[in-house]
């Protein structure tokens, strides 16, 4: 009898002995899956925080850009007036200064590259020849018109003939021209100087015109 009461408790002992053991696995394995599971919320996490930070710099590198792009269209860059031989001349017959073919003043355009507003570097001697005519006549006053070639609507052209003209004049203020001898006009597209629809055309028509008021209307 007593035989039979230790092989009893014997059993009893390896089966809660067994029972622990299985529930210790189950405890690890759980431990791991939701450390697995941990670590891969991490990574996730960590993607999502890198991608945002990529995407926040490609933002902000877009924006510097536009803003040099801006910086660099509405300040044109104008050099000291230089010696021309427009100031050789008599200064008591303004219009035939301005019909004279030999003199820069008997241009009258200045072109433009595709959507932009900007001086080219090619133009400048002209602004700079018409700003210091203005300063020697301080009576005269000029009209700015800003025009486009036929492609983007109509409202988008207004906007930018507008811009054409308003960088040509603030280039001449720049110069020391006052700012009441000066008016600007945009035409758009409504104007264009070359009648095709190709890129030569185009390029005749992205342009801004000075025209002397009172002078240029008896031409």
């Amino acid at each position: 009898m007593r035989h039979v009461f230790l092989v009893v408790c014997a059993a009893l002992l390896v089966a809660g002995c067994g029972s622990k053991g299985s529930t210790a696995q189950q405890q690890t394995a759980a431990e791991q899956r939701d450390l697995a599971a941990q670590k891969e919320q991490q990574s996730a996490d960590e993607a999502a925080k890198q991608a945002r930070v990529q995407q926040e710099q490609a933002q902000l590198k877009q924006q510097l850009e536009e803003q040099k792009r801006q910086a660099e269209a509405e300040q044109p860059v104008v050099k000291p007036l230089a010696d021309t031989a427009v100031a050789a001349k008599s200064l008591s017959d303004p219009a035939s200064q301005l019909k004279d073919p030999a003199s820069p003043l008997s241009k009258r355009s200045i072109y433009y590259d595709f959507d932009a507003y900007n001086i080219k570097e090619e133009f400048q001697a002209l602004v700079e020849a018409h700003g210091k005519f203005l300063l020697e006549h301080k009576d005269l006053k000029v009209r700015i018109e800003g025009n486009c070639d036929e492609r983007g609507s109509r409202e988008y052209n207004l906007a930018l003939g507008q811009r054409r003209a308003d960088s040509f004049r603030k280039a001449m203020t720049l110069l020391g021209v006052a700012g009441k001898q000066i008016t600007t006009v945009s035409y758009g597209s409504e104007k264009p100087k070359a009648p095709g629809h190709d890129e030569e055309a185009w390029a005749e028509n992205r342009r801004s015109d000075i025209v002397y008021i009172g002078i240029d209307a008896l031409r």
